[in-house]
């Protein structure tokens, strides 16, 4: 085996781990209302996304990709994770909400959450202070057309401007629904513009 094959299968394996985590996070993030016996309303996310966003728990959208040997078993965990989070986010939150992760360009990794409540409740951790940090924030919170968005950037970025986040996510609220997006190695501009669709199409 490569080591190649090797740091890709460790790569999606983190990340099938990581989105049950990641849609909890912002679960959390949007409020905890107070919970009721079942939300009024279902929710439901699309097979595919404008833009090439296609489900990560459908082997195909990995067909002919780097990680097309390994589809099937991806395909099957995030199938698992999605039943999971779908399950437990309306039952926590107590309204309707559901999660999926879907794939761009068959390798990069993109999370989306979808919750029937107002958004704006919606930050990092920490947020420092640029003048008084030493090199770039870790974290920096910035509005993007119809959305608000935390930009992550890595212990490398030690200049007076900082490098590409490793990490972007943004909230889009509209007329009570909120949608969260969030991936390594897109714009944010790119991923307002696919909640702004989504929320239109939902």
């Amino acid at each position: 085996m490569s080591s190649r094959t090797s740091t890709d299968r460790t790569t999606w394996a983190a990340i099938a781990i990581g989105v049950l985590l990641l849609g909890l996070v912002a679960a959390f993030a949007v409020g905890l209302p107070e919970v009721v016996d079942e939300p009024e309303t279902e929710l439901s996310l699309p097979d595919t996304l404008p833009g090439g966003y296609a489900a990560a728990d459908d082997a195909g959208s990995f067909a002919d990709g780097e990680y097309a040997d390994q589809a099937e078993d991806i395909a099957r965990q995030e199938k698992a994770n999605s039943d999971y989070g779908n399950r437990v986010l309306p039952e926590v939150l107590g309204h309707a909400a559901a999660t999926r992760t879907y794939v761009l360009d068959g390798t990069r990794a993109v999370f989306v959450q979808v919750f029937d409540a107002e958004g704006g409740a919606f930050a990092p951790n920490s947020l420092a202070d640029p003048e008084g940090a030493s090199g770039v924030p870790a974290n920096e919170m910035v509005a993007v057309g119809d959305g608000v968005c935390i930009l992550s950037y890595g212990q490398g970025s030690t200049g007076e401007e900082p490098a590409e986040p490793v990490f972007s996510q943004c909230q889009v609220t509209r007329e009570g629904r909120t949608v969260q997006i969030g991936a390594s190695e897109v714009d944010a501009e790119e991923l307002v513009e696919t909640a702004d669709t989504l929320l239109e199409d939902l």
